[in-house]
């Protein structure tokens, strides 16, 4: 496994904003701390979303954001995103294809691809608190992917709760990750906290 990842924390500091019922604007601010760089501002992510299509089992969507990139000498990024969303009865699929690219004279001219899945069971496991599986996978450059153990790949199981108080909705969320790969962090702990109001 690849030790410098497994002592990295990254956070993510995010909020958001519906102008319309399918258009959806998001600002992320994120934090990190590696192992040769202290706990610092890394980018901000300026994110908009517009869901194109909806039914009773199925919706997609389509996301655009730049992202300021403030770590070391890394170029600035565009990010596209298209996620798809089937639901029924049983469970919730979310799927996330994600193409990133660098721009300026820093960037490397290349686009790379990561995919993301998170599958929620709908039967609560127990009191109200969900259990699904999730994952995510960096394949590296679209032109040109990397060998399997070069790749990211992190996959693992996650618990979800949420808890309605003072006319205030909160969605908890604890998740464990395992890494597949040389390439990959050796374990990962996930944690969401989300208000909606």
């Amino acid at each position: 496994q690849d030790n410098e990842k497994n002592k990295e924390h990254h956070h993510v500091l995010e909020t958001e904003y519906s102008w319309t019922s399918f258009w959806q604007s998001e600002v992320e601010f994120h934090i990190s701390d590696k192992e040769d760089t202290p706990l610092d501002w890394e980018k901000l992510e300026l994110q908009n979303q517009v869901q194109f299509f909806e039914s009773k089992f199925y919706s997609a969507a389509i996301y655009f954001s730049y992202n300021f990139v403030s770590e070391g000498t890394k170029a600035d990024e565009i990010e596209y995103k298209f996620l798809s969303e089937f639901e029924n009865n049983y469970f919730n699929l979310i799927s996330n294809f994600i193409f990133e690219k660098g721009i300026g004279s820093q960037s490397s001219n290349s686009t790379e691809f990561t995919f993301s899945n998170y599958l929620l069971f709908s039967e609560p496991l127990f009191s109200d608190v969900q259990i699904g599986a999730v994952g995510f996978s960096e394949f590296g450059n679209i032109s040109n992917f990397k060998t399997y153990h070069q790749q990211e790949h992190t996959y693992g199981v996650q618990f979800e709760k949420e808890i309605e108080l003072n006319d205030y909705e909160f969605e908890i969320v604890l998740g464990y990750l395992q890494g597949l790969t040389s390439a990959s962090s050796s374990s990962s702990i996930l944690w969401n906290l989300e208000i909606e109001f």
